[in-house]
């Protein structure tokens, strides 16, 4: 990507790399007109954070379709919310990431296909269930929980309106599935990895056979040989969590002069052919809408997003995310 845009756009790039705690202190500590972070690639979850913090981001979408019409090729509803928060066009979607399930083939040859079905044969793999840690630094921390608690009980009422967790505390199915879930837990390979990676090696060594993860990021992984070659993904069909969609946003602190040759990076990584390397070499689901672009033998390896999409869960409730990232741990590690 970085020779990419030195070499087509003129523009030579210092790719910085840093945490979120870290770059919001940072922007904070800027003066007006002097950021020296010009054009961010974040995690969804920065925007809403940095907005909260008080740091100030230029609006992409619809503002600035005349610097970026490659925007417009982005579904509208991942530029307007994200993590069930509005952020108001203030980041553009570089890429879709999604959770599948994740097995190898050599040692399972029938895989289940829906969460329930995962419960119901949880003791035919007791201890090769691969979970990520619930305190992990992972998105999987809370991801896994979340997409399996999605399964036994409504999150959402029938407007698409988070559920208070306190309400949800009080019902029925949320006891059960969250007994349930302690149960999925219980069942995994022990100790729970502290880290993706450590659970990919745990896959290489045969302990473990079966898991929920980042399907782009476990098949780059098989093909870099981190993970066996025999690694498949599945669907679970009451719904399998997005991942960590990847967004570009440009602070509004940065001088002025920077600002359009930030739309211009932006433009440029959203175009057809930076989004098909994209898929094509990382198979992270395109930011823009171009399927009918993508050459089809990349769907020999992926599902097609036309069969992805509906059962792509996007988190919505934040009071039961953030109740899985402070207290999953306490719960649910056995």
């Amino acid at each position: 990507m970085i020779p990419a845009i030195e070499e087509q756009l003129g523009i030579k790039v210092e790719y910085v790399v840093s945490n979120e705690a870290e770059l919001l202190e940072r922007m904070k500590a800027w003066e007006a007109g002097q950021g020296d972070a010009h054009l961010m690639f974040v995690k969804p979850e920065t925007i809403p954070n940095a907005l909260d913090a008080g740091i100030e981001l230029e609006t992409l979408f619809p503002d600035k379709v005349d610097a970026i019409p490659n925007i417009e090729k982005c579904p509208e509803d991942y530029l307007q919310t994200v993590l069930g928060e509005d952020i108001d066009g203030k980041g553009a979607l570089y890429w879709r990431s999604q959770y599948a399930l994740i097995y190898n083939g050599e040692k399972i040859q029938d895989p289940p296909t829906s969460w329930q079905e995962f419960y119901d044969r949880r003791g035919e793999w007791e201890g090769h269930i691969g979970v990520v840690r619930p305190d992990a630094k992972s998105g999987s921390s809370y991801r896994i929980p979340y997409s399996f608690l999605n399964a036994f009980v409504d999150m959402v009422d029938e407007e698409g309106n988070a559920i208070p967790l306190a309400e949800l505390e009080q019902t029925p199915e949320w006891q059960d599935a969250w007994s349930k879930l302690q149960e999925f837990y219980a069942a995994a390979r022990q100790p729970l990895p502290a880290e993706p990676p450590n659970m990919f090696e745990d896959f290489n060594a045969g302990d473990t056979w079966i898991s929920f993860y980042a399907l782009d990021y476990s098949l780059w992984s098989r093909h870099q040989g981190t993970m066996p070659p025999t690694i498949k993904g599945g669907f679970l069909s009451e719904g399998m969590a997005a991942g960590s969609d990847g967004y570009l946003v440009a602070p509004a602190g940065i001088p002025e002069e920077y600002k359009p040759v930030v739309y211009d990076v932006i433009n440029f990584l959203l175009s057809d052919d930076q989004q098909i390397r994209l898929i094509t070499t990382m198979w992270q689901y395109t930011g823009t809408d171009i399927w009918d672009k993508i050459p089809g033998i990349v769907w020999d390896t992926i599902p097609a997003w036309e069969d992805m999409e509906p059962a792509r869960l996007r988190i919505s409730n934040s009071d039961v995310k953030n109740y899985l990232k402070e207290f999953g741990a306490e719960e649910l590690i056995p």
